[in-house]
């Protein structure tokens, strides 16, 4: 058929029947996809009933909607009836909408850096976040609610990943209680103490996951590989899974990125002669896990000369050497609630990354303070 424009309504509908997509209709008629699209919808201007309701009011705008009186007869007492055009075909609709999509740019992911030390490899150990905790100044001395937590969370991994070395190889390690309530109870979840929260943890959540998948992103603009592991805690039993999941549903299709969709509580990874542990650190003592070490991942401990254990839990900075690992208690990332400020506790806010040589074991760290 020829391509020229200012086809009537039957030429367009019998190429749709025939070709079954617009795109398709366009090509051969010579015309943009949005004239087949318009032409197709059902022409309003067809029914004389609306036609004449047009002509009673003068304008040339078609109604959506339109009532139609007829007038009493001897037959006929007379009819009040409403008139709603179709709706539009399913797939004209779909149509568009993929038209009006389609020069709209996926988001880009994060490029590889241009160089990064094989050797190397850098933790960011993340410890009790409590994301919808809500601490009021006046009580505590300092706020915290759940745009303060993400933020505070965002920046300090964002400073310790631009003054660490250009390692290989990345950790984000959450090391439990991410979330301050595990679900819309607003109590921990064994214990069913009360906690003071700021939102619903619908909230809670959303945030929390676009904050870590942007720690994820600013790590894979230093590091050529980025291992994401999150750890329950005994405030986030349950809720730490959909964090877990929903990362690693956003990096599924990204090569450089690993969310470890793991069921237990302990962190293990061997990096040359360096085994890194993790746990929350709530349900046994350092030398314990230290033994549950040895114990469980005998080869692994074989093989490693430099050996870390890492847990979080009470807030404070504590460490040991325990036989042959270097125990660290990590500081929290969240300030003190009313709680901790009734109890007397006095723990400062950190986090810190640590870069290890897979021979020589941590070779620098890198900490920022509240």
């Amino acid at each position: 058929m020829a391509a020229t424009k200012g086809f009537g309504y039957a030429v367009y509908k019998e190429a749709y029947d025939r070709i079954g997509t617009i795109k398709g209709v366009a090509r051969e008629l010579g015309v943009h996809p949005r004239t087949v699209s318009a032409s197709l919808q059902i022409d309003r201007r067809r029914d004389p009933a609306m036609q004449g309701a047009m002509d009673a009011i003068g304008t040339d705008m078609v109604p959506s909607i339109a009532w139609i009186k007829t007038q009493p007869t001897a037959d006929s007492p007379g009819y009040s009836v409403m008139l709603r055009p179709a709706l539009e075909d399913p797939e004209i609709t779909a149509e568009r909408v993929k038209e009006a999509l389609a020069g709209i740019d996926a988001l880009p992911e994060v490029p590889a850096p241009a160089y990064t030390d094989a050797d190397l490899c850098t933790l960011y150990p993340i410890a009790d976040v409590h994301v919808g905790m809500r601490a009021w100044a006046k009580e505590v001395g300092e706020a915290y609610d759940t745009d303060m937590a993400t933020e505070r969370l965002v920046s300090w991994v964002g400073q310790c990943v631009a003054a660490s070395p250009a390692s290989h190889t990345a950790i984000v390690l959450d090391v439990g209680d991410l979330t301050h309530a595990d679900d819309n109870s607003n109590q921990t979840p064994r214990s069913k103490n009360v906690l003071d929260v700021d939102t619903r943890h619908f909230r809670t959540l959303d945030a929390t996951i676009q904050a870590m998948a942007i720690c994820t992103e600013l790590a894979l603009a230093k590091h050529q590989r980025v291992i994401v592991r999150i750890l329950p805690g005994n405030h986030n039993i349950n809720s730490y899974m959909a964090i877990m999941f929903a990362l690693a549903e956003r990096f599924k299709d990204n090569e450089r990125v690993s969310v470890q969709k793991a069921p237990g509580e302990f962190f293990v990874y061997e990096f040359g002669k360096v085994l890194l542990a993790a746990h929350h650190g709530d349900k046994a003592k350092a030398d314990r896990m230290v033994h549950f070490l040895a114990d469980q991942y005998a080869e692994m401990w074989g093989r490693t000369k430099h050996r870390f254990l890492f847990t979080g839990h009470l807030h404070h900075h504590r460490s040991q050497d325990i036989g042959g690992v270097q125990w660290e208690q990590l500081r929290a990332v969240t300030p003190r609630d009313a709680y901790s400020f009734a109890n007397g506790y006095s723990a400062r806010a950190q986090l810190q990354a640590i870069t290890f040589d897979r021979n020589r074991g941590e070779i620098s760290r890198v900490k920022v303070n509240a």
